[in-house]
């Protein structure tokens, strides 16, 4: 049996499902975003963007309840302008994902919650984000030798399936996503993910995953889907994200984000769930 179950939470990647390819949000999107706070619903953002990446985006970053940055490695909040919460990565999962990078001739980095530090390779295949964090060129040593939060590989020839299988014979926390037109392997400590930071941000606020939605476009966004109560795939960028989610909407460039919200303010924000005691029935 389904239960209506309102929406309290609504919970979204940033590049391609609500900011465009250039960096712009549409006033449709900012409506939209009017429209949950207006209904009293916690807006809450899961991005690979670092806090200071977020920041920028000032319009959406002074709305939200909560940030997941990093892919669940760091809780953020705007308001206080405070890290809530990071997860460091191990000694020995660092060394091993620089060996692994180096090893296939990819560009790797990491960050530190303040500044991203990365080989030649990486910063020559890295597109500049506006207002993102210190960027520093180092020694393949000295990144495996720093601490961090989260990790990230480029590759020349853009295809980084085999370096993510070998990643993720140690660690499944590797998640293929895209900055712009080039792609990036994220890497954080294993166990984290935008699933478990959603998790987390949605605890810290009190609210049950189960009455939030969730919106994304990239593989790394399926994991946040698994956890909240209906999801959502922004445009028909990548097959896994389409299987993995409860619909599929038009693009960021067609306002797909903003249009679902505006339906489901219309219906009275809520989402359809299975009884419990149906599911322990079966």
């Amino acid at each position: 049996m389904l239960l209506a179950v309102r929406i309290e939470a609504v919970v979204t990647d940033l590049d391609g499902t609500v900011v465009r390819p250039d960096f712009s949000i549409s006033s449709a999107t900012l409506d939209a975003l009017d429209l949950i706070r207006s209904a009293g619903i916690a807006f809450v953002i899961a991005t690979a963007r670092t806090p200071q990446g977020l920041e920028h985006f000032q319009e959406l970053a002074q709305r939200t309840a909560m940030t997941v940055c990093c892919s669940g490695a760091i809780g953020w909040s705007s308001s206080q302008k405070a890290i809530t919460w990071m997860d460091v990565m191990a000694p020995s999962v660092i060394r091993r994902v620089v060996d692994i990078a180096v090893t296939a001739g990819a560009g790797v980095a990491s960050f530190d919650g303040t500044s991203w530090r990365m080989t030649e390779e990486y910063f020559r295949l890295s597109p500049l984000q506006p207002h993102g964090p210190t960027r520093v060129v180092v020694d393949s040593a000295v990144i495996a030798a720093t601490p961090c939060c989260t990790m990230a590989v480029r590759h020349a020839d853009g295809d980084l399936d085999r370096i993510a299988a070998v990643v993720a014979e140690e660690a499944d926390s590797a998640a293929l996503s895209h900055v712009g037109r080039a792609t990036v392997l994220d890497v954080t400590a294993p166990g984290v993910d935008k699933g478990t930071g959603t998790c987390r941000a949605l605890r810290e606020l009190g609210l049950a995953p189960t009455a939030a939605i969730s919106f994304g476009d990239m593989p790394n966004d399926v994991a946040m889907f698994r956890v909240t109560g209906r999801s959502y795939s922004v445009g028909e960028s990548d097959l896994a994200v389409m299987s993995a989610a409860d619909e599929v909407l038009p693009s960021v460039e067609h306002d797909g984000f903003a249009r679902k919200i505006t339906d489901l303010a219309a219906a009275g924000w809520t989402i359809e769930d299975m009884d419990p005691s149906a599911v322990s029935a079966r």
